[in-house]
């Protein structure tokens, strides 16, 4: 069970079932260094979370805690001791130098730093290792009011008689020119007379229309650029005007037979 001794401001957790009181004082003066043996601290022995839900919350000014391993205080514990606290009281650790590590030393300033607390410090005390740490000075649901901080801003005073360009004078004639804008209507933009991009007056129409079958120099003085032309459609490209057309010979002129326009069957 857990063993509980005096009241006062200062409580102390034990990890073991007794400690001599000795190194309870010589814990808590390293924070009060006159009168240790005035004070009258609430000692508690194999101190667990459970033994701290009877105190009252914000109710301790200094927690001292007296450890042999790394698993007390354990991070609920912790957060029970910023509970019991005052805004800006103390808590303090302390190690046998004989059984705490340089990572146990970093382990229990992490946990004290995890659960809220500040300005965690080591250091040496004989044959011990000390870690104290401060809780916030505000309370939990503390409110108050930001200033607003009021700034003059620079007066800039602007002098109507400073030399300032007239952007009309960079205009030369050239520039005023009203541009002549091409005539559009009869598609006759530059020198070659062609469609506009956007025509409407037929010329893009006549321009892009496919001229369909030969004409009638093209029958009688048939020519290829090719030379396939006269070989029949198996050697005629897609738009070859030859096409449809039986075989013939380059230079004379196309004729049809008297059965060409007759069905097959």
């Amino acid at each position: 069970m857990d063993g509980q001794v005096g009241c006062g401001s200062i409580l102390v957790l034990v990890e073991d079932v007794m400690v001599p009181i000795s190194v309870v004082y010589n814990a808590i003066s390293i924070l009060k260094k006159e009168g240790v043996e005035k004070l009258d601290p609430m000692i508690v022995t194999q101190a667990s979370t459970q033994s701290l839900t009877s105190v009252e919350s914000a109710s301790r000014d200094i927690v001292a805690l007296i450890c042999r391993s790394l698993e007390f205080p354990s991070d609920k514990m912790c957060g029970d001791i910023s509970r019991v606290l005052k805004p800006g009281g103390t808590v303090l650790l302390s190690l046998s130098s004989q059984s705490v590590s340089k990572q146990a030393n970093s382990t229990h300033e992490r946990k004290l730093l995890l659960a809220g607390f500040s300005d965690a410090q080591s250091s040496e005390a004989g044959h011990s290792i000390v870690i104290t740490a401060k809780k916030p000075s505000w309370k939990v649901g503390s409110s108050f009011s930001i200033k607003k901080i009021t700034k003059n801003l620079p007066k800039v005073q602007i002098d109507d008689d400073s030399d300032l360009i007239d952007e009309d004078s960079l205009l030369t004639e050239e520039d005023l020119k009203k541009p002549q804008l091409p005539n559009v209507g009869d598609c006759e933009v530059g020198k070659t007379k062609k469609a506009c991009k956007n025509c409407s007056c037929g010329r893009a129409e006549a321009e892009t229309k496919v001229q369909l079958g030969p004409t009638a120099e093209q029958l009688d003085n048939p020519q290829s650029a090719c030379g396939s032309c006269g070989l029949g459609d198996a050697f005629r490209c897609g738009t070859c005007p030859y096409k449809g057309l039986p075989p013939f010979k380059l230079g004379e002129k196309v004729t049809l037979s008297a059965n060409f326009l007759d069905a097959d069957i």
